[in-house]
């Protein structure tokens, strides 16, 4: 509703001028109004479908209400108050206000031009389906302008008076006063109010005056052909309807060729009688095709069509009606609603038929230079596409080198080698402190001389791959692998007090998972184990196929110890032993000096030892976790 509280702001202007109107006789007096309005929102139910007529009926019933209240005061002095409070209402914001001031150079442009407040409002959200007056001013003399008002509500005509004192007054500071002169109800959805306007100053009388020009058609400057040609869509039509001239570039898309004919009726020159309905239909205003609702809505902008049968295509024209006093009849001026190049052909249009002062050719122009940017920004937006996927797919594809390199080395030397600051040689490194691990398996040169090489293959990938996930949970760095051979290092990629530890757990894991993997043959793979800890020398060696290898005297000493061991079991040497056997974690079985390797440096009492596997399983899933 009108004044319902979650549409009060849209429509504020409105409800405050009416207050304001009421409060002017009785500021107690729309108190009692506000207590209709509230019980009106929560109980009544309106029958009726149209919104903006719900909003009439409302203001009507308030009007009525408040005249009541106020006994002393009319219906019409309260509607001029409202109409008059209105526009001070627009006035006060400074959005409209803006606009009021924009309108028109005098107050009979303001009025004729009175719409464009309207939709302002109306692009601004103020007004829903509000229909205003359309006005027509006549200059009768330097002291009046004769003013006919069209609208579709009864007893609304002080408030137009309201409305143009308002103006008068506070757009252009000269006060004027008006008579309510007769109405006329020559069409049946329209009320045609008559007001004659009076000026109190010589300054707005001078600003208003009309221009004194011959109205006979001998004066006439120019010619209907060169008419024609410079409004190349327009027409005229007389008060049947009858198109009596047509622009040169209209005619083409009217049912025939219309012979070259005089604006003037009267004129000795006949034609070819074309109805405005056989040719054109009215897309905007929605208003019947007829000369008096034409007239009622000369003020609005005109959206008409071609009738599409009577040529094989069709143009929409956006223009003004004006009307032509001398000759009571309209003339419509317009262009065609053309935006770009592929519309103006599609449509039978040229260039040529459009002329250089008709700002569509701009419209049309701009819209290519702007399709050509739009064409540019499209491309621009399919290479910026496939950069950003380019360059998504170059991170993706560094990050697989990224992780690639840090499979193949320690993650400080693979980051190194990512950026590029060392050269190889400059990788080399001593490293105290390493624990080795050596394994192979027993009899796998049997093995391999009795099966198919890929059968091989396939056997040490399952194994491989099972102790490869081991080593990530243990953080025990891979070596290489070669043939049945499986060397890792623990405190290599990293220090750790427990790099000892972590390979023995290691080593454990590594015998549990050779006990459920079986040869071609049906037999349960074994491995022999050899550990030592001591300083080694790791590098890369080559450019082509890297590897990151260990030398020193302690890897061969870790090789011995696995050459010392036996299937299935861990053989331990005493530099290993020391730093593991006091943690209580592992428990050991010694073996006699005479089994470390010949060349092995020991001391009084050193030997090696074998780590045992059973009752370890528990202490190894403790420590993957």
């Amino acid at each position: 509703m009108f004044f319902n509280t979650q549409q009060r702001d849209s429509m504020s202007l409105l409800h405050q001028a009416l207050r304001s109107a009421v409060e002017k006789h009785n500021t107690e007096a729309w108190d009692q109004l506000q207590q209709y309005i509230d019980k009106h929102n929560q109980s009544e139910k309106s029958s009726i479908e149209s919104e903006s007529e719900r909003e009439f009926v409302l203001i009507e019933t308030l009007i009525k209400l408040a005249c009541q209240i106020l006994d002393d005061v009319e219906w019409d002095r309260l509607m001029e108050d409202f109409g008059y409070r209105f526009i001070e209402e627009c006035h006060n914001d400074i959005k409209y206000q803006r606009v009021l001031h924009s309108i028109g150079y005098t107050l009979s442009d303001f009025l004729i031009h009175f719409d464009c407040l309207h939709d302002h409002l109306n692009c601004s959200k103020k007004f829903t389906n509000i229909l205003p007056p359309s006005f027509i001013c006549n200059v009768e003399n330097p002291d009046s302008i004769l003013l006919e008002s069209y609208h579709q509500r009864n007893r609304w005509s002080y408030f137009t008076v309201g409305i143009v004192k308002a103006v008068a007054e506070i757009v252009f500071n000269q006060p004027v006063s008006i008579d309510v002169l007769e109405a006329s109800n020559r069409h049946e959805n329209y009320k045609c109010q008559f007001y004659r306007i009076h000026y109190r100053c010589i300054s707005l009388k001078k600003s208003t005056q009309a221009i004194n020009v011959s109205t006979s058609p001998k004066d006439l400057k120019i010619l209907p052909a060169t008419f024609c040609k410079a409004f190349p869509f327009h027409f005229i039509i007389n008060r049947d309807m009858v198109l009596i001239q047509v622009g040169s570039g209209l005619i083409r898309f009217l049912p025939s060729e219309l012979p070259d004919i005089d604006i003037f009726l009267g004129s000795s020159i006949s034609y070819e009688t074309r109805y405005f309905a056989d040719c054109l239909k009215m897309v905007t205003p929605k208003v019947e095709p007829t000369f008096e609702d034409i007239l009622s809505y000369c003020n609005s902008r005109f959206t008409l069509e071609t009738v599409s049968q009577l040529h094989g295509k069709t143009i929409q024209l956006r223009g003004q009606m004006i009307y032509a006093s001398e000759s009571d009849c309209i003339l419509y001026v317009g262009s065609p609603c053309v935006s770009a190049l592929e519309e103006l052909k599609g449509r039978g249009l040229y260039l040529s038929d459009i002329p250089v002062h008709d700002a569509t050719r701009d419209v049309i122009l701009v819209g290519e230079q702007a399709k050509v940017q739009e064409d540019l920004v499209t491309r621009m937006q399919k290479v910026k596409a496939k950069l950003e996927q380019a360059s998504k797919e170059l991170r993706q594809e560094k990050t697989k080198n990224v992780d690639l390199l840090n499979t193949i080395f320690p993650k400080d030397i693979a980051m190194k080698l990512w950026k590029r600051k060392y050269p190889l040689e400059q990788l080399c490194r001593r490293v105290d402190n390493v624990t080795v691990l050596f394994s192979d398996i027993v009899g796998f040169t049997a093995i391999c001389s009795t099966c198919e090489p890929f059968v091989v293959v396939e056997m040490l990938n399952r194994l491989y791959t099972k102790f490869d996930d081991l080593s990530a949970k243990l953080n025990v760095y891979k070596v290489e692998t070669i043939g049945d051979a499986y060397v890792v290092a623990g405190g290599l990629e990293q220090k750790s007090n427990r790099h000892a530890h972590d390979v023995c757990y290691m080593s454990i894991g590594m015998i549990l998972v050779s006990q459920t993997e079986k040869s071609h043959d049906g037999k349960l793979i074994k491995m022999r184990i050899g550990i030592h800890t001591g300083s080694v020398v790791a590098g890369i060696v080559g450019y082509k196929m890297p590897r990151y290898c260990l030398f020193g005297n302690n890897v061969r000493l870790a090789n011995k110890m696995e050459a010392c061991s036996q299937a299935g079991r861990i053989n331990v040497s005493p530099t290993t032993y020391k730093l593991v056997h006091n943690s209580n974690e592992f428990t050991f079985e010694k073996r006699t000096p005479d089994c470390l390797p010949k060349d092995f440096p020991t001391q009084p009492g050193d030997t090696c030892y074998y780590l045992n596997v059973t009752n370890q399983m528990n202490m190894l899933e403790d420590r993957k976790s």
